[in-house]
C-alpha cells in the first residue's frame, strides 16, 4: 500500500510534459504537445504527449506509456529504479524500502566512491602510480580519457586501502562492498594490489566495483600472491555485492547509452581498454562484457537501446570463443547480431587498432557482417566438406546458432544455405537441427518490461475505428446490427456492444443511443471503464489502449467534416469486415486441401459452399 501511495504522490506532483520537455523539445499541438520520437529515427514528429490524461504516445513505433514509462525507456532502467529517480525529482520519500537496507547500500556507494578516489591519487601521486600513469599513455589512452573514466592504481600494500577506509566505515562493510577480503585465521587484507583500476559505474555513473588489472613492470611476487606457488590473474574483479552484480553491468554503459539509441547499434568487445579507447576515437557506442560471456541481464538492458547488436573480440582463440558465448541467447532475443573483424597481422584488438589508426576505429566500428553469414563462411573456409568429418564439425558449429535464430524466414535461409553447402537433403538438416533443439532447448526469452510499448487486443483498424467514434460519438449509428459480429469482444465492450450469449440483446435504437452515451464517457477526463475484461488489456505501465485511442482522436481527422468523417468509418468497418473474412476463408482453404487429400466429398462440398458464401459476402459489402 505504501508503494502505491509513493506512486499516486509521484504521479501528482511530476506533470508529463515537463518531465518529457527536460529532455526532448516539446512543440505545442491543440490541447497536446508533439516532437520527433526520442526512440527512433524520424523526420516527421509522431510522437505526441497528452497533459490532459498524463500519457505519451509514439504513433511511428507504438511506444507509449506514463511518465514511468517514459523514464524507464529514455533511461533504460527497470521500474525500481524509475520509481528512485522520479521521486528524487518529485521530492517524495521512498517509505516502503527497508531503512537498513537503503543505509547498507547508501554506504556502500560511499565506501566505492571514496575508494575510487584513492586509487585515482594514487596513480597521479605515487611513483608505481606514476609508472602505470605512463603505461596507460604509452598504450594510447590519453590525459582526458583517463580522468574521464576516472582510472587509478591500487598500491603494493596488504592494508593500504582497507586502513583508509576502515577510519570512516566499519570494516565488515568494506568487506560487503568486495574491497576486503577475511583472512581464515581473522583480519583481512586488499583484494587489489599493485593493479591498475578501472571503476565500473552504473548507469547513473556511480561506483559500484572495480576491475583490477595487473601492472607487470612493478608486480612484486610476495606483494601479489600469499604463497610464492600462486600465479596472478591479470584480472581481479570485485565480486557479488548488493550493489553490483556482473551480469547485469556493462563496462562504459553509462557512457554509451545515448549514442547506443542515437545510432541504433551497440557494439561489444572484450576489455576495458578496448572500451576506453573506442569512445576516446569518437566511436561512443562501444560497451564491455568484461570477459564474460553475454547474460540474459546484459541482454536485456541492451534492447532497450536498440535490435542491432555487434561483437568484437580479440583476434587470438580465446577471443574466437569469447565470440560464440552468449551469441545463441542475443538471437533467441530478437537481436540482429554482427561481428566486427579486425584482420590485420599487428593488430589483435579494438585498443590497437585506435593506436595505430586513431578517429578510423569511429568508421570501422559500424562496418559489421551479420554473424552467421560471418561463421558460415569462416567454417566452409577451414573444414574439408568433402569429409564425413567436415561435415559433422561443420554441422556441430554452425546448426546450435541456425537452432537460435528466432525468426522462421531467416532460419529456412540458413537451412538452405547449409544444405547446399554440405550437398545434402534439406529435409535431414531440418531432421538434425530438431535434434539439436531437443538435447538443447532454446533458452526462452521472457518480455522483460523493459519497453513499454503498448500491445492491444484491439487490430489496428480497430483502433483506429475507436478513435474516430471517440472523436465523434453520433458515427455509433453507422454501426450495423451485421457490423458487430465482426468486431472484437474487446472492441464490443468498449462501446458497451452486448452480444446474443453474453446477455440480452437490446433494441437497435436503443442500443445505438447506449453506445453514444457510453463514447461520451469514455471522452470525459476521467474516462468510466473499470472494467475487469478491460483491464486485462493494460500495458504494463497501466495505460489502457483506450487511452492510445483517445489521443489519436485528439489529432487525427481535425480538417474533416462530418461526411467524411462517416466515409472514414465506413471505411474501417469494412477494413474490419474484410479482415475477418480474409482470415476464414484463408482457414478455409487448408479445409479444403485437407479434405481433397482425404477424399471426403461431403466435407468437400460444405466447405466449398461456405467459402463461396464468405467470398460473395465480402464482395457485396465491398
Amino acid at each position: 500500500m505504501q508503494g502505491e501511495d509513493n506512486i499516486s504522490k509521484i504521479k501528482e506532483r511530476v506533470d508529463v510534459a515537463d518531465l518529457i520537455g527536460s529532455y526532448i523539445k516539446l512543440t505545442k499541438a491543440g490541447v497536446n504537445y508533439k516532437a520527433r520520437c526520442p526512440f527512433h529515427n524520424e523526420k516527421s514528429p509522431s510522437f505526441y504527449v497528452s497533459p490532459e490524461r498524463q500519457i505519451w504516445h509514439c504513433f511511428g513505433c507504438n511506444l507509449g506509456g506514463d511518465i514511468f514509462g517514459f523514464v524507464k525507456q529514455i533511461e533504460g532502467v527497470e521500474f525500481p529504479e524509475a520509481l528512485r529517480i522520479l521521486a528524487a525529482r518529485a521530492g517524495v520519500t521512498l517509505t516502503y524500502v527497508r531503512p537498513e537496507l537503503q543505509s547498507n547500500k547508501a554506504s556502500l556507494y560511499e565506501i566505492s566512491e571514496l575508494a575510487s578516489k584513492f586509487f585515482e591519487k594514487q596513480l597521479y601521486n605515487s611513483s608505481s602510480g606514476k609508472e602505470a600513469l605512463a603505461y596507460l599513455r604509452d598504450r594510447g589512452l590519453t590525459d582526458e580519457s583517463i580522468k574521464k573514466f576516472r582510472l587509478g592504481y591500487a598500491p603494493e600494500s596488504w592494508q593500504g586501502l582497507g586502513d583508509f577506509l576502515t577510519k570512516s566505515f566499519k570494516a565488515q562493510d568494506v568487506v560487503d562492498a568486495g574491497l576486503l577480503v577475511r583472512r581464515d585465521g581473522g583480519g583481512q587484507y586488499d583484494r587489489f594490489r599493485s593493479r591498475i583500476m578501472f571503476p565500473i559505474f552504473d548507469l547513473n555513473g556511480a561506483v559500484v566495483g572495480f576491475a583490477g588489472r595487473i601492472f607487470e613492470p612493478s608486480v612484486t611476487r610476495d606483494t601479489l600472491h600469499a604463497t610464492r606457488d600462486e600465479e596472478p590473474a591479470k584480472y581481479v574483479n570485485t565480486p557479488q555485492t548488493p550493489i553490483y552484480d556482473k551480469g547485469k553491468l556493462l563496462y562504459g554503459l553509462n557512457f554509451a547509452r545515448m549514442d547506443m539509441r542515437r545510432n541504433n547499434r551497440c557494439l561489444v568487445v572484450e576489455g576495458n581498454v578496448d572500451v576506453i579507447m573506442s569512445h576516446q576515437a569518437g566511436a561512443a557506442h562501444v560497451v564491455a562484457s568484461s570477459g564474460t560471456a553475454l547474460t540474459d541481464g546484459h541482454l536485456r538492458i541492451i534492447k532497450r537501446y536498440t535490435d542491432n547488436l555487434d561483437l568484437c573480440f580479440d583476434a587470438d582463440s580465446a577471443g574466437t570463443i569469447a565470440t560464440d558465448r552468449g551469441v545463441d541467447l542475443a538471437l533467441a532475443h530478437g537481436f540482429n547480431v554482427g561481428v566486427v573483424a579486425i584482420n590485420e597481422p599487428d593488430v589483435k584488438d579494438p585498443a590497437d587498432f585506435v593506436k595505430k589508426h586513431g578517429a578510423g576505429w569511429a568508421e570501422y566500428a559500424v562496418k559489421s557482417r551479420p554473424f552467421l553469414d560471418f561463421y558460415f563462411n569462416k567454417f566452409r573456409a577451414t573444414l574439408d566438406l568433402a569429409s564425413a568429418l567436415g561435415k559433422k564439425q561443420f554441422s556441430q558449429k554452425l546448426l546450435p546458432l541456425v537452432a537460435s535464430v528466432g525468426n522462421r524466414v531467416e532460419q529456412a535461409h540458413w537451412i538452405g544455405e547449409v544444405a547446399t553447402a554440405l550437398k545434402m537433403n534439406e529435409d535431414a538438416v531440418r531432421a538434425e537441427l530438431a535434434l539439436i533443439k531437443a538435447r538443447t532447448p532454446i533458452a526462452e526469452v521472457a518480455d522483460s518490461g523493459s519497453v513499454v510499448a503498448a500491445p492491444t487486443p484491439l487490430s489496428l483498424y480497430e483502433e483506429s475505428l475507436l478513435a474516430l467514434l471517440l472523436k465523434h460519438p453520433p458515427l455509433a449509428r453507422a454501426i450495423s446490427h451485421d457490423d458487430e459480429k465482426f468486431l472484437s469482444r474487446t472492441m464490443r465492450q468498449y462501446l458497451g456492444i452486448v452480444r446474443p450469449g453474453e446477455g440480452d440483446s437490446a433494441d437497435p435504437v436503443e442500443l445505438r443511443a447506449q453506445v453514444m452515451a457510453r463514447l461520451m464517457a469514455l471522452v470525459a477526463p476521467t474516462p468510466a471503464v473499470a472494467s475487469d475484461a478491460l483491464s486485462s488489456a493494460k500495458t504494463e505501465s497501466g495505460v489502457l489502449p483506450l487511452e492510445v485511442a483517445y489521443l489519436k482522436s485528439q489529432e487525427y481527422w481535425n480538417d474533416l467534416k462530418e461526411n467524411e468523417l462517416e466515409g472514414e468509418c465506413r471505411g474501417l468497418l469494412y477494413q474490419i469486415k474484410k479482415r475477418t473474412i480474409s482470415s476464414q476463408l484463408e482457414s478455409l482453404q487448408f479445409d479444403i486441401k485437407a479434405a481433397e487429400q482425404d477424399k471426403d466429398t461431403a466435407r468437400l462440398a460444405t466447405l466449398i459452399a461456405e467459402f463461396s458464401k464468405l467470398s460473395r459476402e465480402l464482395g457485396q459489402s465491398a
